[in-house]
């Protein structure tokens, strides 16, 4: 791949290229001997995303199809996994409302946690089911591995009972900001550690034909998208996170309603005045970012520490042989501060088991022999032996730039899409360069962990069936049309902040105040 050198590695099965311990049953092991070995494998349907990996939404099917068998023949299950369109989640979690409603579910089911709006009130519908006692009985590897700050979560535990399994995330952090290095060297400019530095950069962007294409007006400081996302990168420069709280006063507050979150909409808006970000943000979808992004209509956005290998393939831009693009911790604000990922427990996903599962054993069976073996560890880290590496006397030969592991970035497959466990990354370092990047881009990415009140907080009841009260900058809130008003400048910045505080307050959001606070009192004070 050009711009990239060329790395082939091998270590020691023995060694740490393992990250897990190879101590679990899976399917095979606990299938006993005789005639049960002969039987026809279980069939587990497994409901989940395609992540918006490339290979999942571009390779032939018969690519794809290659990996699950191979998973299948390593764990003794016929695995059926259904990818539905990830589309930045909001047509996930679409089709899979749809599913909820029509109870065509499967076996397992991915979802962002047990309580999630997507289908509320499902677990005191008796939609899921109670996992203690097949995890105690079948999941020990499941159990050891998956830390114990992750099954305290309320997105898998309710009134002290387990309805979900976590997926990990890859990182306790990944939340990062890109920037666009040549023309920072174009501008003569260092990379922006504060506000007013990127300010500067920004101006430059404006003022110059970055991408050289003669048109100089085709370029934008800052990716943003109709739906906000990762472009509330600015919102910790000012000490605020969309969708915390923090005990104030002795009582627990949103941080979107605090004179902080204001003074972001400000600096928000002054990128929009000056012609820094997209006039017509408010239409522009995830697609249209990426499109953009490889255009080199943008100079920075930010994105997960994972996507590295994607933003810094030099193929992948249109036009621009010298593109050169870096990971750079977010600018600090007025008070020093840089929050951009919120403290979380290590979820990435959540996994749930529909009580209409007819061999619920089984799917717990699988999930601890992805947990448990080897032979799961290896497959999730470096696919199909023999098609993505080679093995010889205990050692694994990988070549990272073969075009089998990088094509429609092939081994995202096998690592992310279809890994049930999360994401394989550790074992990889000494033969992907760029998994370099991507650990540092980790590192990076805790030094703007933003420390909240509210970790561990279960939905509020109060927020059921109120969608418009939501914390985030999702479309149809009350925050969210008052952050897009504001900053286009239909309302007066005072003046509509100060009305936004007012109805979301009067709506419902003083009984989400008590109720968290309540909360509080009861789980956390004291911690």
């Amino acid at each position: 791949m050009k711009g990239r050198s060329k790395a082939i590695g091998s270590v020691c099965l023995l060694a740490a290229a393992l990250t897990l311990p190879a101590c679990g049953s899976g399917a095979k092991e606990t299938k006993g001997a005789g005639p049960e070995q002969e039987a026809k494998p279980v069939k587990l349907h497994i409901l989940t995303t395609d992540g918006g990996g490339m290979f999942a939404a571009q390779a032939p099917a018969s690519e794809k199809e290659k990996y699950i068998k191979e998973l299948s023949r390593l764990s003794g299950y016929d695995l059926d996994y259904e990818l539905m369109t990830w589309g930045g989640g909001a047509d996930y979690n679409q089709q899979l409302a749809l599913r909820f409603a029509s109870r065509d579910l499967g076996d397992l089911v991915m979802t962002s946690g047990i309580s999630s709006n997507v289908h509320a009130g499902a677990v005191d519908q008796g939609v899921f089911l109670e996992l203690d006692e097949l995890l105690d009985k079948y999941g020990p590897n499941i159990k050891k591995n998956i830390p114990e700050v992750a099954w305290k979560s309320p997105r898998v535990l309710k009134d002290g009972k387990t309805y979900g399994i976590p997926i990990l995330a890859a990182a306790p952090a990944t939340r990062i900001m890109f920037i666009r290095q040549d023309w920072l060297d174009k501008l003569n400019m260092d990379v922006p550690t504060t506000l007013d530095e990127f300010l500067q950069f920004a101006e430059g962007v404006k003022q110059n034909d970055m991408n050289g294409d003669g048109d100089p007006n085709n370029e934008y400081a800052l990716a943003i998208t109709d739906n906000i996302g990762w472009s509330d990168v600015f919102t910790g420069s000012f000490g605020v996170r969309p969708g915390a709280w923090q005990m104030r006063d002795g009582q627990m507050e949103p941080d979107i309603i605090q004179p902080e979150m204001k003074e972001a909409i400000a600096f928000y808006k002054k990128l929009y005045d000056n012609g820094y970000i997209h006039k017509d943000f408010v239409t522009k979808k995830q697609a249209d970012r990426i499109t953009e992004i490889f255009k080199g209509y943008v100079g920075s956005y930010g994105a997960a520490a994972n996507q590295y290998g994607t933003f810094t393939d030099i193929t992948k831009y249109i036009n621009q042989p010298d593109a050169k693009t870096t990971m750079i911790i977010p600018p600090k604000g007025p008070r020093g501060e840089s929050y951009f990922q919120p403290q979380s427990e290590g979820i990435d996903f959540v996994w749930v088991i529909p009580s209409t599962t007819k061999n619920p054993e089984e799917v717990i069976k699988f999930l601890d022999w992805a947990w448990g073996t080897p032979e799961a560890d290896k497959f999730f880290g470096f696919g199909i032996e023999g098609h993505n590496y080679t093995e010889e006397d205990g050692k694994i030969e990988y070549d990272a730039e073969a075009p089998v592991n990088v094509d429609n970035q092939a081994s995202g497959f096998h690592r992310k899409t279809i890994n049930v466990r999360g994401s394989s990354r550790s074992s990889l370092i000494k033969y992907v360069p760029e998994e370099e990047h991507i650990m540092k881009g980790y590192e990076d990415a805790e030094k703007s962990v933003y420390k909240h009140d509210s970790l561990g907080m279960p939905p509020l009841e109060s927020l059921v069936g109120h969608p418009e009260l939501a914390l985030d900058l999702s479309a149809g809130s009350i925050f969210y049309d008052t952050f897009v008003k504001l900053v286009v400048g239909k309302e007066d910045l005072d003046e509509g902040f100060d009305k936004f505080v007012k109805e979301w307050k009067s709506r419902g959001g003083d009984q989400m105040i008590k109720e968290a606070t309540e909360w509080y009192k009861s789980f956390r004070q004291g911690q």
